[in-house]
């Protein structure tokens, strides 16, 4: 596939337990389009994870030293804790031709959306708010870790509006299609075209002016 149009940041934002982390994932290892822009936070690693893979696990001491030196694109407090994605792991991504997917907050989304304006902003909840709460106990979280979870998830809906997306992940495959199709959709925007509009213009014109088709 010849990409005639820059890659642009993909965010994937979700209430915890939305299920953003698995979509990315399932995405990457479908499509050779997309790559994982890796977050950074202070939170402690949980078992399955692995360090610069599913996150950069740092210091306090460290993430205050990104903020002053501007290494972040966005940060947030997110349960206790704080989430921040690096520069240059988006523009890494960019650069190699691919689509970062960003798996952050709703704030982060909208810092992102800022800096970045032709980011597309993906909203992703489960078809039901049982199922959410499901797979947060699933997954062995307290209850009242969840209980402060389902607080989050309150505020994080009132952002909902502002993203220009929603998709509802019952089944992971059908979710993890529609927001490919959603990307490459999103190729096609004329404002992401300028260039091929130009040059098709330009080589019009030049026909006309030589004196027409041969």
């Amino acid at each position: 596939m010849i990409m005639r149009y820059k890659p642009f940041p993909v965010i994937l934002s979700s209430p915890s337990g939305g299920g953003k982390t698995t979509i990315k994932k399932e995405i990457i290892s479908k499509s050779d389009l997309f790559d994982f822009s890796i977050t950074c936070t202070t939170r402690p690693k949980r078992k399955e994870e692995i360090d610069g893979k599913d996150y950069y696990f740092v210091s306090d001491k460290d993430f205050e030293r990104m903020i002053k030196n501007d290494e972040l694109i966005e940060w947030a407090y997110v349960h206790n804790h704080r989430y921040g994605t690096p520069k240059s792991s988006v523009m890494k991504i960019v650069d190699n031709g691919k689509f970062p997917i960003m798996t952050i907050d709703v704030v982060g989304a909208m810092n992102v959306k800022k800096i970045m304006p032709n980011s597309v902003l993906i909203f992703v909840i489960p078809p039901d708010f049982n199922m959410l709460v499901e797979r947060l106990k699933n997954r062995g979280d307290l209850i009242s870790d969840i209980n402060i979870r389902m607080n989050t998830a309150l505020k994080e809906m009132d952002f909902a509006e502002k993203f220009d997306y929603l998709v509802l992940n019952e089944k992971l495959e059908d979710t993890v299609n529609s927001v490919i199709n959603i990307v490459l959709s999103e190729t096609q925007r004329v404002f992401r075209n300028q260039n091929i509009l130009k040059d098709f213009k330009f080589q019009i014109k030049k026909t006309i002016e030589s004196g027409g088709v041969k």
